[in-house]
């Protein structure tokens, strides 16, 4: 692997819907970190998540590449899932260090095109209210998903991770408190048949992961 060749391209997907809702780069652990620097759309969405009893799939599109590569794939990525539908504050390549004149220009047209009309600003703050999925978009998406499956060692990165974040003391008491004296609403067929199918498709993937 080449020295600075050292970063990623990941998301982060629903395993309830199917659907993919946040687009991200990184490098170490950045992709499985659920808490830090995380924006409000993205942590009510993992949090809901938690309460139906999942976990956030977290899939590495293309890994150990250049900063300003994986800046410039998150934009790409991010414009064909659509800002409407992802939880992303920004269209991606936030940060980037002496990029290229190339990707500067990419950048640029990206936000001029972003808040163009009027009411942009307002859209985006509005984006995870009410959103329905495209058709197209649901193509594109089952296209990005066929036949995906973690590696080994993204299996085992998620499990390291999980294990360091855990949960702590407090937080444990907190939610404890919080749910004292009250009841959880009696979850429907249709989220108890996705649970059940989530719960499926882990339970292969160990397979998979201790028979490769």
């Amino acid at each position: 692997m080449i020295e600075n060749h050292i970063f990623y391209v990941y998301e982060h997907w629903r395993p309830d819907t199917g659907t993919c809702f946040y687009v991200g780069k990184g490098k170490d652990k950045r992709a499985w970190d659920m808490k830090n620097m995380r924006n409000r759309h993205h942590m009510a969405i993992t949090s809901k998540l938690t309460s139906l009893g999942f976990c956030v799939d977290v899939r590495i599109v293309v890994d150990q590449i250049s900063e300003e590569t994986a800046l410039s794939l998150e934009i790409d990525r991010i414009a064909m899932y659509g800002m409407e539908n992802l939880s992303n504050m920004t269209s991606g390549g936030d940060g980037l260090r002496n990029p290229s004149k190339e990707t500067r220009e990419k950048i640029s047209q990206s936000q001029k095109a972003r808040f163009a009309k009027p009411g942009a600003r307002d859209a985006v703050s509005r984006q995870n209210k009410g959103r329905v999925t495209s058709e197209e978009t649901k193509l594109k998406l089952a296209i990005t998903s066929k036949g995906h499956r973690h590696s080994v060692e993204t299996i085992e990165k998620m499990k390291v991770a999980a294990k360091v974040r855990g949960v702590s003391d407090i937080t444990r008491k907190a939610n404890k408190t919080a749910l004292t004296g009250k009841k959880r609403a009696p979850f429907t067929e249709e989220t108890r048949k996705k649970m059940s199918d989530a719960s499926k498709i882990r339970e292969q993937r160990r397979r998979e992961a201790r028979a490769s």
